[in-house]
């Protein structure tokens, strides 16, 4: 009889045994919460400014032209919303907005919000400091735009209704101005 208990005793636990992952994979399943799909963002921009620099024709600090990896190409203007001076290498802050339109469908503009850092070339940021003293006559003073950005609830077609974030990095060095917005867009 000790025999048969020990057998029984043995056989239910290794039912336990190899039911519990069963178990453990169904529960995890069950309270795995659905995930959004989400796809990568990348948008290439450009400029080339003339002298004297200044505002662009619309009032956006920065204006050009953009790549939107699968949307094509679409116009890119920079509004500054806030800025703080600091004159150190990437001390100085600033806010923006900044609105990606489509070639193809006007009605489809990406709007993002923009904070983040302008950052001087060096090791002292010489170039960025001159930059604010000189103010239009430092064509040619390179500097970086440093940022994260989120996507504004004013984006309209294409991009209505979307969610994301990312960050973006603008080098200007004078007349040139280019860079990249990447970032995680929802999947449609």
């Amino acid at each position: 009889m000790k025999d048969n208990a020990s057998r029984w005793t043995s056989g239910a636990y290794m039912r336990h045994v190899v039911l519990l992952p069963v178990l453990v994979a169904a529960l995890s399943l069950a309270f795995t919460a659905p995930v959004s799909a989400q796809t990568t963002f990348q948008a290439n921009v450009a400029s080339t400014q003339t002298l004297p620099v200044g505002p662009c024709a619309n009032g956006a600090y920065i204006c050009g032209t953009a790549k939107l990896a699968g949307y094509g190409a679409a116009s890119w203007d920079v509004y500054i919303t806030g800025y703080a001076p600091e004159y150190s290498a990437c001390g100085s802050s600033y806010t923006a907005t900044t609105f990606l339109t489509l070639a193809s469908d006007p009605a489809s503009t990406l709007v993002l919000d923009e904070a983040g850092s302008l950052c001087g070339l060096g090791h002292d940021g010489a170039a960025y400091r001159a930059y604010f003293i000189q103010g239009s006559q430092s064509f040619g003073h390179p500097f970086a735009i440093v940022g994260n950005w989120t996507v504004d609830g004013a984006s309209t077609g294409q991009f209505a209704g979307l969610a994301g974030s990312g960050t973006d990095q603008i080098n200007l060095a004078g007349a040139h101005v280019g860079g990249s917005y990447t970032g995680l867009l929802p999947d449609r």
